[in-house]
């Protein structure tokens, strides 16, 4: 039977072990400070959740050889992990210039030559020295991997000029508990690219996302022989039709796409409108504060649900306080055909006293009311990438 003497030589040999957790993990901290410098170097995304994954399955199965449960494992190596993505995000930040990080990740619907990949990239040259990419294959992951701190900035489409706004994108506003932080405007030159140079008339086969066959409805018309077919997104569609390797079948992308797929372009400027602009958005995990004497944009979603005169009710005050309103639309709720919800631009800035007292007065009257955002508004000519 243990005595007070074995409790004693028991816990000495505790407080032994504790002492030597605390000097690995001091040593590891060393070591992460030195990947957080390889990161940089090497332009690398801070996490990488395939190892993640992999080295904790590791860890539950030697946890398991040493009779510790799996979820004691995951809780206590989920914090060690969390802290070192906290430490070399907190080392990445110090290298600045000018009040511009030095390097930032953003996450976009890729692959590479996507156009949200060439906004991505506008965004980062005019705000950050460097960035760190992350192509994702639906709207719902770009969000997704901001969410799980996979990336800073998730880079989204909103509207485009030709073909409106994009429900998906609306949709996935609501749910998200990102916020808008800012927008950038990128001129849309979408292009016929091919494995090599041939007549129109000989292509079976066109590639492309959606969105560009919407915006490009017209040119499109006038080859009804044509088979349309879908893809994730514009550089997938490229991607495609290089590995495909065959000239009757094309893709609808861009022209920096071209030179990274390696493609031809049979035909430039496709769009309905010559002027073929979208506007992108740029969400992280935490709202900005936005200078007063920056002109700033403030954005809303709300709902009325089936009240008469509501949504009229918001217009009037509104108006009655004098806030220019720069774009609304509804779109109709996934659950709920026969509700509405509203997304609002306003031209303010979401610190002033007479927004606060706004958005108080339209919470009366909405069934449901969401802040998106405050962040600076951006110079409406279009970046020619």
């Amino acid at each position: 039977m243990p005595t007070n003497t074995s409790l004693l030589i028991f816990r000495n040999k505790i407080n032994n072990i504790d002492e030597q957790i605390v000097k690995l993990l001091g040593e590891r901290k060393k070591l992460v400070l030195k990947i957080a410098e390889c990161k940089i170097e090497n332009k690398k995304e801070i996490r990488d959740t395939e190892r993640e994954k992999k080295m904790l399955q590791k860890l539950i199965f030697l946890g398991k050889e040493n009779h510790l449960k799996e979820k004691y494992i995951t809780q206590l190596f989920h914090i060690i992990i969390e802290e070192s993505v906290s430490i070399q995000k907190k080392i990445i930040n110090k290298f600045s210039d000018h009040q511009k990080l030095n390097i930032s990740s953003f996450s976009f619907l890729g692959p590479k030559g996507s156009y949200s990949h060439i906004a991505a990239c506008e965004y980062a040259h005019q705000n950050f020295q460097t960035c760190v990419i992350k192509e994702c294959s639906t709207f719902e992951d770009v969000i997704i991997s901001v969410e799980k701190n996979q990336s800073n900035y998730a880079v989204l489409p909103i509207e485009n000029t030709c073909s409106g706004y994009i429900n998906e994108v609306f949709h996935l506003l609501k749910k998200t508990n990102l916020f808008i932080v800012g927008e950038i405007y990128i001129l849309i030159n979408h292009c016929l690219l091919g494995i090599k140079k041939i007549s129109l008339n000989t292509i079976k086969t066109i590639y492309s996302h959606p969105q560009p066959f919407q915006q490009c409805s017209k040119f499109i018309k006038q080859f009804p022989k044509w088979k349309i077919r879908y893809t994730k997104s514009t550089a997938d569609a490229m991607k495609k039709v290089t590995q495909y390797n065959d000239i009757t079948k094309v893709a609808l992308g861009s022209e920096i796409g071209s030179t990274i797929y390696g493609l031809n372009i049979l035909s430039k400027n496709l769009a309905n409108k010559q002027k073929n602009i979208t506007r992108f958005i740029l969400l992280q995990k935490n709202p900005v504060e936005v200078s007063i004497k920056i002109l700033s944009k403030t954005t809303l979603i709300f709902s009325t649900g089936k009240e008469s005169g509501a949504f009229t009710k918001v217009l009037l005050i509104l108006q009655e306080n004098k806030i220019i309103i720069e774009k609304i639309t509804s779109h109709t709720m996934y659950k709920n055909p026969w509700e509405e919800i509203f997304y609002i631009d306003i031209q303010a800035n979401l610190s002033s006293h007479i927004i606060q007292s706004v958005i108080k007065k339209m919470g009366k009257i909405t069934k449901f009311i969401k802040i998106l955002g405050c962040y600076p508004c951006a110079n409406i000519t279009p970046i020619v990438p």
